[in-house]
């Protein structure tokens, strides 16, 4: 029979084993979180000073165009001139203009790639008083915008 010293003895070193375990798990957790705090505190400093940088940016940016009268018109007078483009381009119909579009028809036929007599013709048709809306016009208009405007 195993004396009952001999078993607490062992009982005491298992149990300080385990408690030694648990306490190093303890101490690795604690120093996990420690370390995910400082990312998070380091990520916030990050973003912080790039609010600052922005904000200088901008204020930069506003100083330098903010108050500038020739920039003020130069731009009313864009706006103004685009929509005085567009209005003129959609809205000319109503005014008594005739709009004539080219229109592509194709005629005869072919049969098996042998015998071919397919024309295309390019006939104008006539429109009278009629909206138009022109690609073009919508094209133009928002590139001379991004590149002008988008400057400011």
């Amino acid at each position: 029979m195993i004396p009952v010293e001999l078993i607490t003895m062992a009982g005491g070193a298992t149990m300080g084993g385990l408690f030694k375990m648990i306490d190093k798990a303890q101490e690795a957790k604690r120093e996990a979180q420690k370390l995910t705090l400082e990312a998070l505190k380091a990520k916030q400093e990050v973003a912080a000073a790039d609010r600052v940088s922005a904000s200088a940016s901008a204020d930069a940016a506003a100083a330098r165009v903010g108050n500038d009268p020739f920039a003020k018109m130069t731009r009313r007078i864009f706006v103004l001139s685009m929509v005085g483009l567009g209005a003129w381009a959609m809205m000319g119909g109503l005014t008594g203009l005739d709009i004539y579009v080219p229109v592509e028809r194709t005629t005869g036929f072919s049969f098996m790639g042998l015998w071919d007599n397919v024309k295309t013709q390019t006939e104008y048709v006539r429109l009278e008083n009629a909206l138009v809306h022109f690609e073009w016009l919508k094209i133009s208009i928002l590139a001379a915008g991004s590149f002008y405007l988008g400057k400011s």
